[in-house]
C-alpha cells in the first residue's frame, strides 16, 4: 500500500484535499468570522502551502501535472464553503505553485 501511494504522488493528492476541502470546511463548521477565514488563514496558510508543494515537486524530481492538483482542490473547495468572488485564489495558487516549481532546481541525479 506505501509504495502504490507514493508511485501515485500519495502525498500531493493528501496535502490537496486536506488544504483545498479540509480547510474550508473546518473553518466554516468552527464558525471562525469571514475575515479571518479569507484574509489569514485562507491567504497566508494556503499560499505558503502552494509555494512549499511546487517547490517540493520540483526538487523531487515529479512531474509538473502535480502543480495543477492543490488549485483544482482548492477550487473545489472554495466553491462548496465560500462565496464566489474568492475563486481567484484558486488561480493564486496555481501561479505561486508554478513560480516555486519554476524557481527550484531539479534534485541532482546520481551519476555512474
Amino acid at each position: 500500500m506505501t509504495e502504490k501511494f507514493r508511485k501515485f504522488s500519495g502525498q500531493y493528492w493528501l496535502v490537496a484535499i486536506v488544504v483545498g476541502v479540509g480547510l474550508p470546511w473546518l473553518l466554516k463548521l468552527l464558525s471562525v468570522s469571514r475575515f479571518h477565514q479569507i484574509v489569514w488563514l485562507l491567504f497566508c496558510f494556503d499560499f505558503i502551502i502552494s509555494m512549499i508543494v511546487g517547490w517540493q515537486i520540483r526538487r523531487t524530481a515529479r512531474t509538473g501535472w502535480l502543480i495543477w492538483l492543490l488549485p483544482i482542490f482548492c477550487l473545489l473547495g472554495l466553491y462548496l464553503f465560500f462565496p464566489e468572488y474568492v475563486y481567484y485564489l484558486a488561480i493564486v495558487d496555481l501561479g505561486l505553485s508554478y513560480l516555486a516549481y519554476g524557481m527550484a532546481a531539479p534534485r541532482e541525479t546520481e551519476r555512474d
